[in-house]
C-alpha cells in the first residue's frame, strides 16, 4: 500500500475525564485481518487486554513499533467483547488502550461517519475517542436513536453504564439528516431505555428558534416497556359547560398482568367527571378490561327554570378466555351497563351519542369430554335509552345432549347399517328468569321483582335420514316440546265496571306440544357447454335443490290450555291462552315445497385461461298448503330471495314477498286467489340493496394517517398504536381491548365510525370509492310505502401528500343530504401530521383542526382548534 505519514498520538487530545492508564503492550500481526495476540515483541510487564481484539479493513494497516500506534484505513472494523467500531480511519494507542476514529471525505467532499455499537446500541458520529479499559468515550457530532426519537449532540460523554451526558444536544422524532423540528437542549443526560432529563430547552421549527416555547427543565421517557406515569390533560372551552381541564390523570402498572388508567376532568360551570380504565392479561389463559365512568353534568344557572344537574354512570367489562386454557369450559363477558341518560349527557364518541340500545352478556360454558352432554349459564341485559327501560335475564341455564344413535351397536359386524341404526335423538333444556320493560327508577325494587317470570323448556327431537332410489334423501322426524311456567294470566269480565280484569296466578303451570314431519330432497345438475372454442362463455352449470315436505301439528284449542273471556257489554267473547308458551290452537297438516338454485359459468379470461364465475349465488322461493285450514289453505305469500355478484365488487341482494290472495279496503286478505280473477301475484314487500366499492392502487397497512379527526384526547390515546405491556414480543393479534359492540346502531353511523376511528390514511391508494343503495317497498293492498337510503363516499389523493375523504348520503324521505355527511382533509408533513375535519350538518355539526407530531412520545406537542360538538347539542330538549 501507499506510504502513509503516521499521526502523532499527542494530537488526539483525549478527554480529561478519560483514564489514560498504560498497561503492557502486546504485538500486532501486520495484515489486513487484525488479530492481537502476545508475540512478545515488547515487554510491558502484563497482558494488554482481558480479551482478544478482532478486526478487518479494505486498505492498509500501519504499525509504529516505537510509539505503539496502529493506523487503520478504509472500512475498518474493530471488535472487542460486545463493542464494535466501524470507521474509514482509526488509530489505536496500545499503551493507553485508546481508540480514536473519524470519517474520511469522499470524492464529493462528504465525510463518512463512524458507527459505534456498544451492547447492541448504535451511535453514529463525527469522531470518537474511546478508552477500552474504562468504557468511557468522548464523542463529537453524535447521532443515536432513543425511544421513538433521535438524540443528537455536539459533544457527548458516554459513561461505562451507557449513560450519556450531552452538551448542546437536540432531540427530534424526525429522521431527516436536517430535521424539520427539534428540541434544542443546552445540556441533558440520557439513561438509555429509561428517560432523558434536560435543562433549559426550546422548540426549533425549520431552523427558527421559538424561545417563548421554552422550558427551564424537563424529561421524557425513552423506555419501550410498560411504566407508570402522569397523563397530561387537555384544555379547552365549551359554551355549555365552560372552560375545562379533562382527560388528565395517572397511568399505573402494578404488575406484569394489568394496568390502570385514572382520569378526571373539571369544568368552570360546575361539571366534573372521573374515569377508571383497567386492562388485564395472563398469556395463554385470559384477558379483559374493566371501565367505570361517573359524570356530574350541570347546565344553566342554579335556581333558574332551565337548570339541570344530572348524574350518570357507565360500567363496561370485557373478558375472553384462551381456548387452550381449561379445555371443555369457557367463560366470557361483554357487559355494558349504564344509566339511560349517559349517552345523552356524557358520550365518549359521536357513535355513543347516536346509540339508542345497548346490551350485555356474561356466560359460562361446560362440556364433558367423551360424553354428549354440555351445559351453560348466562345472564343478559338490554336497555333502551329512548324510553329509559331495562330488560334482564338472570340466570339463563341450558343443558344439552348432542345427537346420539340409541339403536346403533358399537360392536356390530361390518356391513350396511340397518334402518333403525340411523335413528338419532337429542335433548335441549333451558331455564330462565326474565323481566322486561323495567323503568330506571324501579331497578332492584319490588315492582321489578313482581314482573320476574321463571320458565323452563324441554325439547326432544327424534329424526333419521335414508337414501331412496339412490338420489333422494328422505328424513322423517318427531319433535316434542314441553314448557314449565311459574305464572299464568287470566282475563275476566267485570259487569260492575264493564271492563276486562287481568289476574296473575303464581304456581307451577305446564304446557306441551308435539309435531311430526317427513321431507324429501335431492340435487339436480344441468350443464350446457355448446358455445364453441372461441366463445367468452365456455359452459353454464345450473344447480337445483328442491325439497318437498309434509308436517302435522295437532291443535290444543279445545283443552285446558285455552279459555275464553267476555270482551264487552254486548257479550262478545275472545279465545286466549293464559300461558306465555301456549301450544298452537288449531291443527295443521301442511305440504311444503321449496326450491333453491345457483347458476355458474366457466369464462375465458384475457390470459386465455378458464375460471369459474358465479352468476346467481342464490335464487330461492317456497310455499305451503294447509289441508286442515278452514280457508286460505294455500300460504298467503311466497317469499323469494336473490343474491348475485355478477360484477366484481358489486353485490346485489333482493328479497320479496308475493301475495296470492285478494285483500279488502283495510288490507286484510280473504279467501279468493288473485289468479282466479286473472291477476298476477301482488308484490307485498320488496327489499333490495346494492353495494359497490373499489380501490385503485396497492395499500400500505402501515401508512400513518395525518390526522385524528374529532376524537377526544383520551379516546385518541386509547386507539393509538402502543406497546403491549403484556406481550414483550408484541406478537398478539389484537393488543387493544375492544369495547362491547353496540346494538341497534343507526345504519348511517358508519360514516361517523370511519371518521372517528381513522388513525391512518393510506397515501399508497390514490383513489377509493364506495357506494350503497337500498330500497324497501311495502304494499298490503290498501296502502303503499317506499323507503330509500343511499350512502356514498371515498378518498382521493389530491397530491402525493394531500388526501381528502368524503362520506355522505341522501335521505329520500326528507329530500336532503344526511346529517352524517363529513369531509376530512389530510396533509402528510413527514414527521408531523395535519388534519382538518368538518361535519357540516345535523346535531353533530362541528369542525376540528389538528397539527401534531406523529410519534407517541411527543403526542402533546400539537396545536388543535375545534368547534366543539357539545356546542351544537341542545341538552335541554
Amino acid at each position: 500500500s501507499e506510504a502513509l505519514t503516521p499521526v502523532d498520538s499527542r494530537d488526539l487530545s483525549p478527554a480529561d475525564s478519560l483514564s489514560l492508564e498504560t498497561p503492557a503492550l502486546d504485538s500486532l500481526a501486520q495484515d489486513s485481518s487484525l488479530r492481537f495476540d502476545s508475540l512478545g515483541q515488547r515487554d510491558y510487564g502484563k497482558q494488554f487486554l482481558d480479551d482478544p481484539i478482532f478486526g478487518n479493513n479494505r486498505d492498509s494497516v500501519v504499525y509504529d513499533v516505537v510509539t505503539g500506534m496502529i493506523y487503520i484505513y478504509n472500512d475498518a472494523e474493530v471488535t472487542y467483547q460486545d463493542k464494535i467500531l466501524e470507521a474509514d480511519f482509526m488509530t489505536m494507542h496500545l499503551g493507553d488502550k485508546m481508540i480514536y476514529a473519524h470519517g474520511v471525505p469522499d470524492t464529493l467532499g462528504i465525510p463518512s461517519r463512524p458507527v459505534f455499537n456498544d451492547a447492541g446500541k448504535d451511535y453514529a458520529m463525527d469522531s470518537i475517542l474511546y478508552n477500552l479499559n474504562t468504557g468511557k468515550a468522548k464523542i463529537k457530532g453524535v447521532w443515536t436513536t432513543e425511544g421513538d426519537g433521535i438524540l443528537r449532540g455536539q459533544v457527548i460523554k458516554k459513561m461505562p453504564d451507557n449513560t450519556i451526558n450531552v452538551a448542546h444536544g437536540i432531540y427530534s422524532t424526525c429522521d431527516e439528516d436536517h430535521p424539520h423540528y427539534y428540541i434544542e437542549m443546552t445540556k441533558a443526560k440520557a439513561i438509555p431505555g429509561k428517560k432523558a432529563v434536560f435543562g433549559y430547552s426550546y422548540l426549533v421549527m425549520e431552523d427558527v428558534p421559538l424561545y417563548f416555547l421554552g422550558l427551564p427543565f424537563g424529561f421524557f421517557p425513552l423506555n419501550s416497556e410498560k411504566s407508570s406515569g402522569f397523563i397530561i390533560p387537555s384544555f379547552g372551552e365549551e359554551s355549555s359547560r365552560g372552560f375545562y381541564i379533562r382527560d388528565g390523570g395517572y397511568y399505573l402498572v402494578p404488575n406484569d398482568y394489568m394496568d390502570i388508567t385514572l382520569l378526571g376532568g373539571i369544568y368552570t360551570l360546575g361539571s366534573w367527571e372521573t374515569k377508571v380504565n383497567t386492562r388485564y392479561k395472563v398469556r395463554y389463559k385470559f384477558n379483559g378490561g374493566f371501565n367505570f365512568q361517573y359524570n356530574s353534568t350541570k347546565f344553566g344557572d342554579k335556581g333558574s327554570s332551565d337548570y339541570q344537574d344530572t348524574r350518570t354512570f357507565q360500567v363496561q367489562w370485557t373478558h375472553s378466555q384462551d381456548p387452550k386454557f381449561r379445555p371443555g369450559s369457557t367463560f366470557s363477558a361483554s357487559a355494558n351497563f349504564s344509566s339511560t341518560q349517559n349517552n345523552r349527557y356524557s358520550p365518549t364518541t359521536i357513535n355513543d351519542y347516536a346509540t339508542n340500545q345497548t346490551s350485555s352478556s356474561i356466560s359460562y360454558q361446560k362440556s364433558w369430554t367423551g360424553t354428549p352432554f354440555s351445559m351453560g349459564v348466562s345472564m343478559t341485559h338490554t336497555q333502551v335509552n329512548r324510553d329509559s327501560t331495562y330488560s334482564f335475564t338472570f340466570p339463563n341455564f341450558t343443558f344439552n345432549m348432542s345427537r346420539i344413535s340409541p339403536f346403533k351397536f358399537k360392536g356390530r359386524k361390518p356391513g350396511p347399517e340397518r334402518w333403525y341404526e340411523k335413528i338419532t335423538m337429542s335433548y335441549s333444556g333451558s331455564g330462565s328468569n326474565q323481566v322486561s320493560n323495567v323503568k330506571e327508577y324501579d331497578l332492584l325494587k319490588k315492582p321489578m321483582w313482581d314482573k320476574m317470570n321463571t320458565q323452563m323448556s324441554h325439547t326432544i327431537p327424534v329424526s333419521a335420514s335414508f337414501t331412496v332410489l339412490n338420489y333422494i334423501n328422505l328424513s322423517p322426524s318427531v319433535n316434542y316440546r314441553e314448557y314449565w311456567n311459574t305464572k299464568k294470566t287470566n282475563y275476566s269480565w267485570d259487569p260492575e265496571t264493564e271492563s276486562v280484569l287481568m289476574d296473575t296466578v303464581k304456581g307451577f303451570h305446564r304446557t306441551y306440544n308435539y309435531s311430526t314431519s317427513l321431507s324429501a330432497s335431492t340435487t339436480i345438475y344441468g350443464m350446457y357447454d355448446n358455445f364453441g372454442p372461441k366463445a367468452k362463455i365456455q359452459a353454464l352449470r345450473h344447480t337445483l335443490n328442491p325439497t318437498l315436505s309434509m308436517s302435522f301439528t295437532p291443535g290444543f284449542g279445545d283443552t285446558r290450555f285455552f279459555s275464553a273471556y267476555q270482551t264487552n257489554a254486548s257479550g262478545d267473547y275472545r279465545t286466549y291462552s293464559p300461558y306465555s308458551n301456549a301450544p298452537p290452537e288449531n291443527t295443521s297438516a301442511s305440504l311444503n315445497f321449496s326450491l333453491s338454485q345457483t347458476l355458474e359459468a366457466k369464462v375465458r379470461t384475457k390470459r386465455d385461461s378458464i375460471e369459474k364465475k358465479s352468476i346467481i349465488d342464490q335464487l330461492s322461493f317456497s310455499f305451503s298448503y294447509n289441508f286442515m285450514a278452514d280457508s286460505m289453505k294455500l300460504s298467503q305469500s311466497v317469499p323469494v330471495t336473490l343474491r348475485s355478484t355478477l360484477i366484481k365488487g358489486f353485490n346485489i341482494n333482493l328479497t320479496t314477498s308475493l301475495g296470492l290472495y285478494e285483500v279488502d279496503r283495510n288490507g286484510r286478505a280473504y279467501n279468493e286467489l288473485l289468479w282466479s280473477n286473472g291477476k298476477p301475484p301482488r308484490v307485498e314487500t320488496l327489499s333490495t340493496s346494492f353495494n359497490w366499492s373499489r380501490s385503485f392502487g396497492r395499500g400500505n397497512p402501515n401508512a400513518r394517517n395525518a390526522g385524528t379527526n374529532m376524537v377526544d384526547d383520551q379516546n385518541l390515546l386509547n386507539n393509538m398504536d402502543y406497546y403491549d405491556p403484556f406481550d414483550p414480543l408484541n406478537m398478539t393479534d389484537d393488543p387493544t381491548l375492544h369495547m362491547m359492540q353496540q346494538q341497534d346502531q343507526r345504519a348511517d353511523m358508519n360514516a361517523y365510525r370511519n371518521l372517528l376511528s381513522s388513525q391512518y390514511y393510506d397515501f399508497d391508494i390514490p383513489l377509493n370509492i364506495n357506494f350503497s343503495y337500498s330500497i324497501n317497498y311495502r304494499n298490503n293492498g290498501a296502502t303503499k310505502t317506499i323507503t330509500q337510503t343511499t350512502s356514498f363516499g371515498g378518498s382521493v389523493n389530491l397530491t402525493p401528500k394531500w388526501g381528502m375523504t368524503v362520506q355522505s348520503g341522501y335521505d329520500f324521505q326528507a329530500k336532503k343530504i344526511v346529517n352524517t355527511t363529513n369531509f376530512t382533509l389530510t396533509r402528510d408533513l413527514h414527521c408531523w401530521q395535519m388534519n382538518f375535519s368538518w361535519v357540516p350538518l345535523g346535531p353533530m355539526k362541528s369542525w376540528n383542526f389538528l397539527i401534531s407530531v406523529k410519534a407517541n412520545v411527543l403526542r402533546d406537542l400539537k396545536y388543535e382548534k375545534r368547534g366543539s360538538r357539545w356546542d351544537e347539542i341542545n341538552y335541554r330538549r
